[in-house]
C-alpha cells in the first residue's frame, strides 16, 4: 500500500497532472469516512472514496477537470440515493484539488514530514488553492485559536480524517482541513517462510506499517511493499528491543527455540499490544511450562497468544493461516497500549 502523498509526490515529479480527490465531509450512512482520498490522473487512479457509481462520477468529473485545466479546488456535493446509484442513502461532499507543479512545495514537505513517521496536516483554502502544512503542533495555523483547537482533534484521532471550515459569509465553506497520521498498527514480524511470505503479502495492502526480520537472506522476495521494511540480522531479538511501544509482535520462527527467546524478550518488554505466536495447543501448553519454570507469573503468561489466527477458517494452507492472522490482527485496531493500564512483566 503506498502511501496517497508518496504517490502524488511521485506523479507531482514526473510531471504527471492530477486531481486529488478528498472525503471532506459526510451526512448519515456512506462507504468512507471523511478523510479518505484518491488521487486521479488522466489515466490512473490510486486509492478509493468507496466505489460504485459514486467513485465513477468523482473520476469522470477530476478527469474533466484535468482536461479542462482547472487551477483551483471545488467542492461537490454527492446525495448518495437514487441519483447516483447507491442504496447508502447518506450524503458526500468532494472535494477536488488540481495538483501539479505549482504544488510540489508543499507536497515535498508533506512527504518528509510523513516519511518520518509524524502526524501532519493541511489547510487548503477552496477559494485561491492554497494549502499551508501543520504538524503535531498546529499553532502556526493562521486565524483564531478555533482554527488550532480543530486541528488538534483531528491529529488525536486514530484514522485519517478531514472538515470543512465555514467561511465569513452565511452557509459558505471556504477551507478544508485535513489530517494523515502514521499507521496505527505497527508490526514486527519473525520469520520469513511460508506463512510470512504469505503475511507480508497480506499485509502489504493493509494500512499498517511492518518490519520483517530474518537471519536468512535468501528467503526475503526480491521486492516487498512499500510499507514493508526488511532486517537480515543474527540479532532479532536486538529488534524487540528496537521496536516502538505499543507494537504488535509475531513471532513465526524456524525454530521453537529461537521462538521462545524471541516471547521472553518481548514478555520482558510489557509494553506492546499484542504477542502472537504460531503453533499449536501442545506448543503454547509447552511455552507456559517454560516460561513459569524461568519466574514469568500468570497474568505475563496469559499475554502470549498462541495459536493465533481468527477462528472459524478451515485449513492449513500458508496462504489461509496467513488471513487468519491477518484478520486478527485487524481486530486490534482502537485497542492501544494508551487505551490500558501499563504493564509491565519481567521473569523474577
Amino acid at each position: 500500500m503506498t502511501p496517497w502523498i508518496e504517490q502524488l509526490a511521485r506523479w507531482a515529479a514526473d510531471g504527471i497532472p492530477a486531481v486529488l480527490v478528498t472525503v471532506a465531509a459526510t451526512r448519515g450512512s456512506t462507504p468512507r469516512a471523511p478523510g479518505a482520498r484518491m488521487i486521479v490522473s488522466a489515466d490512473a487512479c490510486h486509492g478509493t472514496i468507496g466505489g460504485g457509481q459514486l467513485e465513477l462520477r468523482a473520476i469522470a468529473l477530476a478527469r474533466q477537470r484535468l482536461a479542462d485545466g482547472a487551477a483551483l479546488p471545488s467542492l461537490v456535493r454527492f446525495p448518495l440515493g437514487a441519483s447516483v446509484g447507491q442504496c447508502c442513502g447518506g450524503v458526500m461532499q468532494l472535494a477536488f484539488e488540481p495538483v501539479g507543479a505549482a504544488q510540489r512545495g508543499w507536497i515535498e514537505v508533506a512527504q518528509a514530514r510523513a516519511a518520518a513517521g509524524r502526524p501532519w496536516g493541511r489547510l487548503v483554502s477552496l477559494t485561491d488553492g492554497t494549502v499551508r502544512v501543520f504538524d503535531e503542533e498546529p499553532a502556526e495555523l493562521p486565524g483564531d485559536e478555533r482554527l488550532a483547537e480543530h486541528a488538534r482533534s483531528l491529529l488525536a484521532g486514530s484514522a485519517d480524517s478531514a472538515t470543512l471550515l465555514a467561511g465569513k459569509t452565511v452557509g459558505s465553506i471556504d477551507a478544508l482541513l485535513d489530517v494523515s497520521l502514521p499507521p496505527e498498527l505497527q508490526v514486527v514480524l519473525f520469520g520469513a517462510g511460508h506463512v510470512g511470505r504469505a503475511l507480508a503479502e497480506v499485509f502489504g495492502r493493509l494500512p499498517m506499517r511492518m518490519r520483517w526480520v530474518d537471519a536468512r537472506d535468501e528467503e526475503f522476495p526480491a521486492a516487498v511493499a512499500d510499507n514493508i521494511e526488511v532486517r537480515c540480522t543474527d540479532m532479532p531479538e536486538a529488534e524487540v528491543r528496537a521496536a516502538p511501544a505499543d507494537a504488535v509482535f509475531l513471532v513465526l520462527t524456524h525454530s521453537h527455540a529461537l521462538d521462545f527467546e524471541l516471547v521472553r524478550a518481548i514478555l520482558d518488554r510489557g509494553d506492546f499490544r499484542f504477542c502472537g505466536l504460531i503453533g499449536s495447543h501442545a506448543k503454547r501448553a509447552s511455552f507456559e511450562q517454560r516460561l513459569r519454570a524461568r519466574g514469568y507469573g500468570e497474568q505475563a503468561i496469559a499475554r502470549l497468544h498462541c495459536p493465533i489466527g481468527a477462528p472459524g477458517l478451515a485449513g492449513k494452507e500458508p496462504a489461509v493461516i496467513a488471513v487468519a492472522i491477518a484478520a486478527e490482527v485487524l481486530q486490534l485496531r482502537g485497542a492501544s497500549l494508551a487505551a490500558r493500564p501499563a504493564q509491565r512483566h519481567r521473569a523474577a
